[in-house]
């Protein structure tokens, strides 16, 4: 009898408390990429097609009420490979949090880094072939960290528009930096020898941002969509390396024709940091500097049509006066978007790695479909 009034009140209990139900959602973006091999000499060049996912994942998140002002969040996102092909399932941002709607939110997992949120900004080919066309590809910044604490502000509003800060604190729990899968580690143990912070103003017209990392872990000299099997200019030539950064970056996107025309811009500096499982040849490397120019045109008599065009370059440089390392990438493409949710793509862009006497060439021809849920 007391089991039955138990369960009863239990079942009452339940009946009578409502919790807000989670949101699935995600994206998955194939294209098909040309991608045709300039070898070095004595090695046959070739006609290479490849399928690639482009940033697929699938996500899980929640705003629980808990009063008038606090609400419990959280959110996770696996990606996965749309081609088949690699390991499934790698983590994306995944975090718990509490958030009140007058001192901001704070999060507890792991999460991209206030200064490569400022990239989606203006990286207008963010994603495409693979994450190499972007400024993944030839970039220091673009780094997901594991083990973090983050602070997001509430807007500041002005008359004109908005400002915000974003903050995150790291810790490596007593190891060296690492890729991990889909989130890197930092070096050290306290939380805080690691951090990155953001300060962006966010209007209809113009929006701006400027970031800092510290000690965060990236990739110095990157190959962007070089698909050579024997290539002019080698990692071991340029000095690739994976090590912590200090970075310094900045971002504009200016909105004009009544937001049919977006500008772009972004400007960036990186040092190494000395930190436990820097790669060797982080050593030498002096700094790194980069910067974007990009334009998109939504066609005002043609809303589904949009025509962009972006021109990125990184120059990095040496300690022991070797040549300077650059990457300069340039694309342009068009969408058509049927809805909000599917847009089919094309693209053409052309990469060129320099480094003294050495060069390789790499163009690329494709399209693609995004659809998001």
């Amino acid at each position: 009898m007391k089991t039955k009034i138990a369960a009863a009140i239990a079942l009452s209990l339940l009946a009578g408390s409502t919790f807000a139900a989670p949101t699935f959602y995600g994206e998955i973006d194939a294209s098909v990429d040309y991608l045709p091999e300039d070898n070095k000499s004595g090695t046959p060049d070739k006609d290479v097609v490849e399928v690639s996912s482009n940033s697929s994942y699938l996500g899980v998140k929640g705003d629980e009420k808990l009063n008038d002002r606090l609400s419990a969040v959280y959110l996770a996102e696996w990606a996965f490979n749309a081609d088949g092909e690699g390991s499934d399932w790698s983590a994306r941002n995944r975090y718990v949090g509490l958030k009140d709607a007058k001192l901001g939110t704070v999060k507890v997992g792991a999460h991209d880094t206030p200064l490569k949120q400022l990239s989606s900004v203006v990286d207008t080919f963010n994603n495409y072939v693979n994450n190499k066309a972007d400024i993944t590809g030839i970039m220091t910044g673009e780094t997901r960290l594991a083990n973090v604490v983050v602070y997001e502000s509430p807007a500041l509003t002005l008359p004109t528009g908005a400002i915000k800060l974003n903050a995150l604190l790291a810790t490596g729990e007593d190891s060296g930096i690492a890729k991990g899968n889909g989130a890197s580690k930092s070096a050290g143990r306290g939380l805080g020898d690691t951090w990155s912070a953001s300060l962006v103003y966010d209007s209809p017209v113009f929006v701006a941002g400027v970031a800092y990392d510290k000690a965060v872990p990236t990739t110095f000299a990157g190959r962007g969509i070089a698909n050579a099997s024997a290539p002019e200019v080698t990692s071991g030539v340029a000095g690739t390396a994976f090590a912590a950064a200090n970075t310094l970056r900045a971002i504009g996107r200016l909105n004009v024709l009544d937001n049919s025309l977006a500008l772009k811009a972004l400007y960036q500096t990186s040092e190494v940091e000395a930190a436990n499982g820097n790669e060797a040849a982080a050593a030498n490397i002096d700094d790194s500097q980069g910067w974007l120019v990009g334009a998109e045109y939504n066609i005002p008599s043609a809303k589904a049509w949009t025509i962009k065009a972006q021109y990125s370059a990184n120059t990095t440089s040496f300690k022991d006066n070797s040549d300077d390392y650059d990457a300069d990438q340039i694309i342009a493409g068009v969408d058509y978007a049927f809805s909000k949710q599917v847009k089919l793509y094309g693209y053409g862009g052309y990469l060129t790695l320099e480094q003294g006497n050495n060069e390789t060439k790499q163009p690329v021809v494709g399209t693609g479909l995004e659809f998001k849920f």
